[in-house]
């Protein structure tokens, strides 16, 4: 029972407050959205306590939800989001770890000022090209580079080739370059 017009009414019911169709649901989403969240970040439990976190979310709202065109694509998104929050959390616990580990610094306070709007403006051009790629190079990017997947773990992810990553990545690099160098030399002009 895992067609889409199928987990469609089994949502109508879930959304009434069915909590036995609600463990069906859980049934029929549960390994796939598993396997998804786990190649995204590699850990097993940290993986089921955010389908588990994402199941008590979605009953606890479920009469806010309404109704859902695609119930298997609305929890892989929502799996999706949830596993990058989480992992945005963890890289920024990291980062606080380590400035703590070092709280001395010997540059000056003008080196660092320089140094922060330096990175701050390259972080926003490479945004604002970034912003300007096709959705599928973007997102093909996000994962290679923000979520360090490897080629194969984004063709899973992702659904296409090995090759047609790789592709993605090397067109999407091209345009970055391409526009950086234009933007600089516009700089150099003004």
């Amino acid at each position: 029972m895992n067609s889409a017009s199928n987990l469609c009414e089994l949502w109508v019911v879930v959304s009434k407050g069915d909590r036995q169709v609600f463990a069906q649901l859980h049934k029929n989403l549960y390994p796939g959205l598993y396997g998804y969240v786990f190649r995204m970040i590699d850990d097993e439990e940290t993986a089921d306590d955010i389908l588990q976190e994402l199941f008590v979310k979605v009953w606890s709202k479920r009469e806010q939800i309404g109704v859902i065109k695609n119930v298997r694509a609305y929890f892989f998104t929502a799996a999706r989001s949830m596993t990058i929050n989480h992992i945005r959390k963890v890289k920024h616990e990291q980062i606080r770890l380590n400035e703590s580990c070092f709280p001395f610094q010997t540059i000056s306070d003008e080196q660092l000022m320089i140094a922060q709007e330096n990175t701050a403006e390259l972080k926003n051009r490479i945004g604002q090209t970034l912003d300007q790629l096709p959705a599928r190079q973007k997102e093909i990017i996000y994962l290679k580079y923000f979520e360090n997947m490897d080629y194969q773990k984004i063709a899973l992810v992702t659904g296409i080739k090995y090759q047609s990553v790789i592709n993605h990545v090397y067109r999407a690099f091209e345009t970055l370059r391409a526009d950086l160098v234009k933007k600089k030399y516009q700089e150099l002009l003004a």
